[in-house]
């Protein structure tokens, strides 16, 4: 989970921007010794002097952002820990101990321990409740999720000790962490007896493996028509995109195109023999499929390959490349521009206001999620796809069927409830004192809750909210949040949310798709 990002100091900060704009050395092989020396030389001052406490790297970081964002919203300043991490991301492994872990109540609680893996070898199990890791607690509000990761994952074959609460006893567990593979493709099933649905969640190296691989088990179970999810994808790895375009498109068709300055203007074309030419397709998408995603979903739109449902997507079409730094950090900076097989980039318009930008309030507030009329397209950059279709460039793709975004399913008691986490934490514990009741995610959908078990949820709730009246409001909303609760049992039992969905009949983007 990515945590909000903190600015620090901005009266100082907004100084620092003039001064950042300077900084040759961490843009260039040769820096300009003075300018570098200024700038060391002002963050000294400031440290010695400033009324309050500074923090130099901190200022630094802001410091250069700010002059990056002056040219696009994407290049940008990493420092050496984080574009580690975003590498092991890209590359589609970790060193790590292999749990599935939330922060309920302010505890780590775990979720699942893969089997056969590092956690599970060491005696880890569902259910338990991280106290300790290295000596370290690792309970309490301030504790976030990127804290619990950077210090469970590491180096392949170094030891972690974590103490874990199971069943009012304190266990010691040391866990030697191994090669811990990210899934990209974490969903894929039979939608009904000839349509299939395939989830990916972003690109990374092993992606297209990935892809393969559940595709030939959906074409074996009579798939001839497929459902491809690319909602909330922020893109990654471009060759990984265009790799399963490649997979629907017939030899020679045009993939994308990229152009930059100082880089070589190349295009991908589509090769023989892919695996999914002959399939049917619908390509989900929404207002988070950003980059690869949109690669990918304007290769098939501009080939009139298959349609698009659902919102018009992000609208990021820079193509960035890591220049390392001396210590290890680096400056992603856009190189080039990728253009749709139609010619068109569909990179959003940006005026330098970059909080703006990453919010994307228009959206909101022009309201265009919920109406199709709303959707901001510039007529000025029209082009047609391979059968004459007209599509636009400029912002994004919109797609070919709207599916506005379903707001009647979270009412205030639903937000309330989230907010306080009592959907996950009252699974988590139903989980921790009883075996799994279902089988598969369709014996879930059905299951009837019975009484007995209303009256827990109600009481945990309840006990949760503290709340005057809120019993009364939460049995008056009974068949609005079972759904809710079915979802969490099925995201906490098999990292599955998709298909309990679709089940739930909740899926209005596949149900239209169908």
């Amino acid at each position: 989970m990515t945590e909000p990002k903190k600015f620090y100091y901005p009266m100082v900060a907004s100084v620092l921007v003039v001064i950042g704009m300077a900084i040759g050395f961490s843009l260039r092989p040769k820096m300009d010794s003075r300018r570098a020396s200024k700038f060391e030389e002002v963050l000294s001052a400031l440290e010695e002097k400033y009324v309050d406490s500074v923090d130099k790297d901190a200022l630094f970081n802001h410091a250069v952002n700010e002059m990056l964002h002056q040219l696009d919203p994407h290049t940008r300043y990493i420092s050496q820990a984080n574009l580690l991490k975003e590498q092991q991301e890209m590359m589609g492994s970790f060193g790590g101990i292999g749990v599935r872990f939330q922060r309920i109540n302010d505890t780590v609680c775990i979720i699942s321990a893969m089997k056969n893996g590092p956690a599970y070898q060491a005696g880890m199990r569902s259910g338990d409740q991280v106290i300790l890791i290295n000596g370290k607690s690792f309970t309490g509000a301030k504790i976030t999720n990127d804290q619990v990761m950077g210090t469970l994952r590491g180096e392949l074959n170094t030891k972690v000790k974590v103490k874990v609460l199971r069943n009012k006893q304190l266990l010691d567990l040391v866990i030697k962490r191994g090669e811990i593979a990210i899934e990209t493709v974490d969903s894929y099933f039979m939608l009904d007896a000839k349509t299939g649905y395939i989830k990916i969640n972003q690109f990374s190296v092993p992606t297209p493996e990935e892809f393969q691989s559940a595709a030939k088990k959906l074409l074996a179970e009579g798939m001839n028509h497929l459902v491809l999810d690319l909602r909330g994808n922020p893109g990654g790895v471009l060759d990984a995109a265009v790799a399963i375009a490649d997979e629907f498109l017939p030899k020679g068709a045009t993939i994308v195109t990229v152009k930059g300055k100082s880089v070589p203007t190349y295009t991908s074309y589509a090769k023989e023999g892919g695996l999914m030419e002959s399939i049917r397709l619908s390509v989900l998408v929404d207002e988070s499929s950003a980059s690869a995603s949109e690669v990918l979903a304007g290769a098939i739109q501009d080939n009139d390959r298959g349609l698009l449902y659902g919102r018009r997507t992000y609208g990021k079409g820079l193509v960035q490349q890591d220049q390392l730094l001396r210590d290890g950090s680096s400056v992603r900076m856009t190189i080039s521009r990728y253009y749709t097989p139609s010619g068109r980039t569909i990179q959003r318009p940006y005026k330098g206001g970059y909080e703006s930008y990453m919010k994307d309030e228009l959206r909101y507030r022009e309201g265009e999620l919920f109406n199709q009329d709303s959707i901001p397209m510039d007529k000025s950059q029209a082009f047609k796809t391979k059968k004459g279709r007209t599509v636009y460039g400029g912002g994004g793709i919109v797609p070919d069927v709207f599916v506005p975004l379903d707001s009647s399913e979270v009412s205030m008691l639903t937000s309330l409830l989230f907010t306080h986490q009592v959907f996950s934490g009252y699974v988590f514990k139903f989980l921790q004192t009883q075996p799994n009741p279902w089988n598969s995610v369709q014996a879930l959908a059905n299951y009837q809750f019975t009484d007995r078990q209303w009256g827990q949820f109600k009481r945990f709730a309840s006990d949760q909210l503290r709340l005057e009246g809120v019993d009364l409001l939460i049995s008056q909303e009974k068949q609005r949040l079972i759904p809710w609760i079915k979802e969490e049992f099925s995201r906490q039992l098999w990292q599955e949310s998709n298909e309990l969905r679709f089940r739930l009949g909740k899926d209005r983007e596949i149900t239209r798709a169908l």
